[in-house]
């Protein structure tokens, strides 16, 4: 019984010892430093370590806005058709550089090629019939004038035959006198001249006719003008024969006929006037067709533009300069209004941040930004802002920022990124980066004491600008930390400054 209670002192000296550990530790965390990572303490025997040392101070640094965003194009179309056909031929393809204007696909156009022919045809067909009625106008012009100076001289010429039929019949009636054989003289040579000129009008007529310029029935109006005026004549030289034999009871009678007639001839000449001046507003009608003529082909002119512009859209073409992101279809397939066949990026790109309304002040269009994008490391870009959103979100109370980055960037559409506005400048504790150790997702520096040792301590950092990091809290201006040879230190290590002291003042500009 006596051997089996001896381990109960063990079991109480291990307590005792464990919670005497707990103490000690909770007293290190308490004060700020964790338990370092197990190593071996140095003696005091051992020489000190030569490190770099820099105290700590605040430094006068620009408070920045960080606003995160989305790399964007700053110009996105998905390039569709606007006739429906099937595609022969996708010119390009994801990643290709293009123009704008540049086609893109082909559509089959063979349907469209058919309307454009027959808008073409009905074209020609317009100007055709313009023409024609041109050539109408003219024709109908110059002969309306024609038939009215005709006209008007058949007048005189059937007045001149009713006077020289009156003098005959007076002659007749008084007999025979020097002045009526005389006047029977004159008459056979008006009649005679008269028949010549009836005979040349109905020859120049029967030419027009022919030719197809004039009808049947207006030839035939000349032809009867000629046998009157041949009629006139052998009347005026049985006149003059009757004058010189002298006058008997049917001679007389004759004269009154012949009186009769020309008489007649006159009303119907003076009749053929009236009618010749009412034909020549067949002119007008003439020069309203050609106006029609030219509406018809102002209409089939823009019917023929209209069908080749349908035709054009056979080609589908890139809309502005920019990279092919994505190919939707390929040769075969039906292309229809509105379904996208590629998309296409363009213009500058801009990282689309959205700033809160706290930020605006800093948000000017053409200030310089700082961004960073993950994709791309550390390396930072100075892009300017190109537009602000006139209108935020009321909910949010955040407004849209884009920045232009420079040309050449590598940026890509799609790229996650952070943008710093500078809100002007405070009063900050900043040290250098490479004073702070991460270990477990914490911070840590080691801090010189005044007993020549190194103590880790447990440190809240803010933002890095790669050469300097903002300290929150943990330490106090005027403590110093160890900068250099921080692989050789370890917690409760001796150190010694080797390289001279210098203050953070630097590291935080």
């Amino acid at each position: 019984m006596a051997q089996k209670r001896r381990p109960k002192p063990l079991v109480g000296i291990a307590s005792a010892a464990f919670l005497l550990a707990i103490f000690v530790t909770g007293r290190r965390w308490l004060a700020g430093t964790p338990e370092p990572i197990p190593h071996d303490i140095p003696s005091a025997a051992e020489s000190p370590i030569g490190v770099t040392l820099a105290t700590v101070g605040f430094t006068s640094a620009p408070r920045m806005l960080e606003a995160t965003g989305t790399v964007k194009a700053e110009m996105e179309a998905a390039v569709s058709t606007k006739v429906t056909g099937r595609i022969v031929r996708m010119l390009v393809r994801e990643g290709d550089a293009v123009r704008g204007g540049q086609p893109v696909a082909v559509l089959d156009a063979r349907d469209l090629d058919a309307a454009v022919a027959q808008a073409d045809a009905s074209l020609r067909a317009a100007n055709v019939g313009r023409d024609t009625a041109v050539v109408a106008e003219r024709m109908e012009r110059s002969m309306s004038a024609a038939r009215i100076v005709e006209a008007r001289a058949r007048v005189a010429q059937s007045a001149a035959a009713v006077q020289a039929a009156q003098a005959k019949l007076d002659l007749l009636e008084s007999g025979p006198r020097k002045q009526e054989r005389a006047q029977a003289s004159l008459a056979v040579a008006q009649a005679k001249s008269n028949l010549a000129l009836a005979d040349s009008n109905l020859r120049r007529m029967e030419s027009l006719m022919n030719e197809g310029a004039i009808s049947r029935q207006q030839y035939d109006i000349y032809r009867t003008a000629s046998d009157v005026a041949k009629a006139q004549y052998d009347t005026a030289v049985q006149s003059q024969s009757m004058t010189e034999e002298g006058s008997r009871a049917e001679e007389i009678r004759a004269a009154r006929e012949q009186l009769r007639q020309a008489q007649a001839g006159l009303a119907q000449a003076e009749a053929g006037v009236s009618q010749a001046e009412a034909a020549a507003h067949q002119v007008e009608v003439r020069r309203q067709e050609i106006r029609g003529a030219d509406a018809q082909i102002g209409q089939t002119r823009a019917a023929l533009r209209a069908a080749e512009v349908t035709r054009d859209f056979a080609t589908v073409a890139a809309p502005f300069d920019g990279v092919v992101t994505a190919k939707l279809a390929d040769p075969g397939a039906m292309a229809t209004p509105g379904t996208p066949l590629v998309k296409i990026q363009g213009g500058a790109i801009r990282l689309e941040a959205v700033v809160p309304e706290s930020g605006l002040s800093a948000a000017g269009t053409g200030r310089p930004v700082t961004i960073r994008l993950d994709a791309m490391g550390a390396r930072p870009l100075v892009g300017r802002i190109s537009e602000v959103a006139p209108q935020g979100d009321a909910s949010s109370h955040t407004f849209l920022v884009k920045v232009t980055l420079p040309s050449g960037s590598g940026a890509r559409a799609g790229m996650f990124g952070r943008a710093a506005f500078p809100l002007g400048n405070e009063r900050r504790m900043r040290i250098p980066a490479p004073a702070v150790v991460e270990r477990d997702g914490l911070h840590y520096v080691y801090v010189a004491g005044g007993d020549g040792e190194a103590r880790l301590r447990l440190v809240t950092v803010g933002e890095s600008d790669g050469g300097s990091i903002a300290v929150l809290s943990g330490l106090q201006p005027g403590e110093r930390i160890v900068t250099s040879g921080l692989d050789r230190v370890t917690d409760g290590a001796r150190i010694a400054p080797s390289g001279g002291e210098s203050r953070t003042r630097v590291a935080g500009r």
